[in-house]
């Protein structure tokens, strides 16, 4: 390897998924708890991946990670013909109990009422520090994601996509960054606007 290829990072694309049936219900509906419930990208979730297809983003990728849930998978499965390579540690967060759950039949439930009337818990959808009941925090998911980097440091790839969520994009930019918690909340996370970074 020369100098310029030490200086030369590997070129990560982060993409959301496409549009999903959970995020149809959330628009439609609201308070409506995701997370790993698995479920598939709408036809508008279909079009939008379609739409990156041969874009310079989605091009010339030594390898494609994805997420082990449908809509990541169906998302990758429309614009690019690569073999696609599924980790585990790419998935959403998990919200445990609370997943495919709405807010409003949550908050009847006798175990669940503090999540909703304490300030303490007031947050749990974006917190480093507040998880539904068998769920995932944001730092658990950032430690779930920084050692999937570490390995990706020791290959020789120059370029990487990575199909995955909102949330554990958050949390793997806090890794390839270096970002502060408060920047993590800030962030804006689109459905299938890839996201460029180097490792």
């Amino acid at each position: 390897m020369t100098d310029s290829d030490k200086e030369c990072g590997m070129e990560l694309i982060l993409i959301r998924h496409g549009e999903s049936e959970a995020n149809v219900m959330e628009k439609e509906r609201g308070g409506f708890y995701c997370g790993r419930w698995d479920c598939h990208l709408t036809e508008r979730g279909r079009q939008q991946a379609s739409a990156i297809r041969g874009k310079t983003e989605t091009e010339g990728a030594d390898a494609v990670f994805v997420s082990p849930l449908i809509r990541a998978r169906e998302t990758a499965e429309q614009f690019t013909d690569q073999n696609i390579i599924v980790d585990d540690r790419l998935t959403e967060r998990s919200l445990g109990e609370f997943e495919g759950r709405f807010k409003n039949e949550l908050e009847n439930i006798e175990e669940y009422k503090k999540y909703f009337s304490e300030d303490k818990y007031a947050h749990l959808r974006a917190s480093f520090t507040v998880k539904a009941p068998g769920g995932e925090d944001l730092n658990d998911v950032t430690v779930r994601v920084a050692p999937f980097f570490e390995e990706l440091r020791a290959r020789k790839y120059r370029k990487v996509i990575i199909v995955s969520h909102g949330i554990a994009i958050k949390c793997m930019l806090k890794v390839i960054e270096n970002l502060s918690e408060e920047q993590v909340l800030k962030m804006k996370v689109r459905n299938c606007e890839p996201i460029r970074v180097e490792l």
